[in-house]
């Protein structure tokens, strides 16, 4: 796969997910990282899509049973989940030490996160305060700079963004 190897190598990518079209990058390559906030023209934080179950709970520094629950019930989905996690990946992906995690139910979301070493940052494909776009060619025309790839989709695109649910010690708050 012709995208997956692009990430591997530090690059951008425009993809469709279960919910809305999608810019991504790997989170461990900086370069690729700065593309992504000059695109979205925002600094972080910016959320991870994991290639499973396993690899999400991984970078949680502790797994309480809101956090485990959550994670059995609605992954793969359209939930994201906000938990403390253990720092190693870039800065954008996390804000006061938590980091926002999706396994998506799209399964080549999956395998490009997979390609990221388990883990993809990713974030709506639309420039501040703009429509998320389609994914076409003449998105990576226009965008040259800053996406390499444009994977095209016989999805539609404009669906619905993910819930989005922080788990903070005892307590469970749906952020969206």
């Amino acid at each position: 796969m012709k995208a997956a190897k692009v990430l591997q190598q530090g690059g951008v990518i425009a993809h469709q997910t279960s919910t809305l079209a999608g810019i991504a990058a790997s989170p461990l390559c900086s370069a690729a990282v700065t593309k992504v906030q000059r695109f979205k023209q925002r600094q972080a934080p910016f959320l991870l899509l994991a290639d499973s179950k396993k690899t999400a709970l991984q970078q949680a520094v502790y797994i309480s049973k809101d956090l485990r629950k959550l994670a059995q019930t609605s992954w793969a989905g359209a939930v994201t989940l906000v938990f403390k996690a253990r720092k190693y990946l870039h800065p954008a992906c996390y804000q006061g030490g938590y980091i926002a995690v999706r396994v998506d139910s799209d399964g080549q979301t999956r395998s490009l996160a997979k390609a990221c070493g388990g883990l993809m940052l990713s974030s709506s494909l639309n420039r501040k305060g703009k429509m998320v776009m389609p994914l076409h060619n003449r998105t990576r025309f226009r965008y040259h700079r800053h996406i390499n790839v444009v994977l095209p989709s016989a999805k539609p695109t404009g669906g619905n963004a993910s819930s989005i649910h922080k788990i903070t010690g005892k307590k469970v708050v749906q952020l969206r």
